[in-house]
């Protein structure tokens, strides 16, 4: 089964589009002004750059609500709940007053039909991953997400010093990797 990780991305950053392309916007002013005190090649190539995240962010931005307009309505509702709205699946649940398996079912199925009107949209995991995986705030979201499904997290464990053995005195590292369902 597919995770659809690149289309869960641009669903987790959508609320933030419209930041990403003021901050740019604002950051393209301030080095323009400040390329009329002094020159180089990397204000320009910082100005390139700004320019594509702005680009890349009003273009997923698009795709995404092209891509949600062409949900049924339950399913437009449940992901909006959920990366939107940012609620967890228990009060998703309860506020539709189904059984919280449903969510799981019914958001699992959403995900799978956001990312077919995706590819339908001409845009496949592969085409999202080109387009967009060389940004560098679209690959950071991507790579949190595939820890969280893939269950790469550390987890650190502090140990207070009245348990401690002789030989164990300070904190140790513990690799956490479990089956635990998480929410994505």
């Amino acid at each position: 089964m597919e995770n659809f990780l690149w289309q869960k991305t641009l669903l987790d950053m959508y609320n933030n589009f419209d930041r990403f392309i003021m901050i740019a916007d604002n950051k393209f002013d301030r080095i323009v002004s400040k390329s009329l005190y002094c020159h180089g090649a990397s204000l320009y190539e910082e100005l390139m750059c700004l320019m594509a995240r702005k680009n890349n962010c009003k273009i997923a931005k698009q795709l995404v609500e092209e891509a949600l307009r062409l949900l049924t309505k339950q399913g437009k509702k449940i992901l909006h709940y959920y990366y939107i709205d940012n609620l967890p699946f228990k009060t998703i649940a309860q506020m539709e007053c189904i059984n919280i398996r449903q969510i799981f079912r019914n958001f699992d199925k959403e995900i799978a039909n956001f990312a077919y009107n995706l590819s339908k949209l001409g845009y496949s995991s592969d085409i999202i991953q080109k387009e967009f995986g060389t940004d560098s705030i679209f690959n950071s979201v991507y790579k949190k997400l595939d820890k969280k499904v893939n269950g790469k997290c550390a987890q650190t464990v502090l140990l207070p010093a009245e348990y401690c053995d002789d030989i164990v005195k300070t904190e140790f590292e513990i690799d956490y990797t479990s089956e635990v369902y998480q929410d994505v």
